[in-house]
């Protein structure tokens, strides 16, 4: 069983917060809300009694999500965010184009080629953000999420979307395990890529968690989702079979959206 259920919440606009809690009452859960400020968090944290984080994002024309490509000027915008739990996607820029998987896998071969110029910078500021707790938010410092790929470290590092937990207690990585992407016909290979990848990392540091989905599209909107909830209660058992103790779900807006919420979470209360 899992010690608690994350949710990932990307539009909480879409969110009716009195239906969510209904939904999540006796689930040990945590919820980390897409922002592009502390105000915006603060706004958003005062509207519900579930247990929210912050979620830094950037505009669409700044990339969207944090990486070695991201200027600085964007990457000073996570100070407001100091000493607070958080969680950061490590993610190339938001392409301009409209999302398929052929694209991005170009996409992602031709950043290869090109070297981000602020890794470093990313790096540094990321610890920093936890080297402080602002007590009017939290009681004692908290752990940082950090978001990466299931990727070969090389590529992560060369790409400018991997940090170096090992030195820093305080950051918890959390790897991406979206089998949805793959589609029907291609899922069940990269299931099998992930089952060895999620033990692999547990065995290197047992603190790893991962997420699973998706459940509804994400910001570029044409991503693939589950069919049905047998793909995701399957992979949740992937996860668990990992020896990971958390694991995090997208997202809380796409359950609250399909015609039958109460069975998708009827399927989380199995795992806790």
């Amino acid at each position: 069983m899992f010690k608690k259920i994350i949710f990932w919440c990307e539009f909480p606009k879409q969110v009716d917060w009195k239906k969510a809690e209904s939904l999540l009452k006796e689930i040990p859960s945590e919820i980390y809300v897409a922002v592009k400020s502390k105000q915006e968090y603060l706004d958003w944290k005062n509207k519900t009694t579930l247990l929210l984080y912050p979620w830094p994002i950037l505009p669409k024309s700044q990339g969207y999500w944090f990486s070695g490509f991201t200027s600085k000027k964007s990457i000073d915008t996570l100070n407001q965010f100091k000493g607070m739990k958080i969680k950061i996607d490590l993610e190339p820029p938001l392409p301009k184009w409209k999302y398929t998987t052929p694209k991005i896998i170009c996409y992602a071969i031709k950043k290869i080629f090109q070297k981000p110029g602020n890794s470093e910078y990313l790096a540094k500021k990321i610890n920093n953000l936890t080297k402080s707790s602002q007590v009017e938010l939290i009681s004692k410092p908290e752990e940082m999420l950090i978001n990466e790929f299931p990727f070969a470290e090389w590529y992560l590092k060369n790409q400018g979307m991997y940090i170096n937990t090992r030195d820093n207690p305080r950051i918890t990585k959390n790897i991406m395990c979206y089998t949805s992407f793959a589609g029907s016909f291609w899922r069940p290979l990269l299931r099998a890529y992930l089952k060895l990848f999620t033990k692999k990392a547990i065995k290197k540091d047992p603190r790893t968690m991962f997420s699973v989905g998706l459940i509804g599209t994400g910001i570029l909107q044409t991503e693939k989702t589950y069919k049905n909830t047998k793909q995701f209660q399957q992979d949740l058992q992937m996860i668990k079979n990992s020896g990971a103790k958390k694991v995090a779900v997208y997202s809380l807006e796409s359950i609250l959206k399909r015609p039958n919420p109460q069975e998708w979470v009827s399927i989380i209360r199995k795992y806790v």
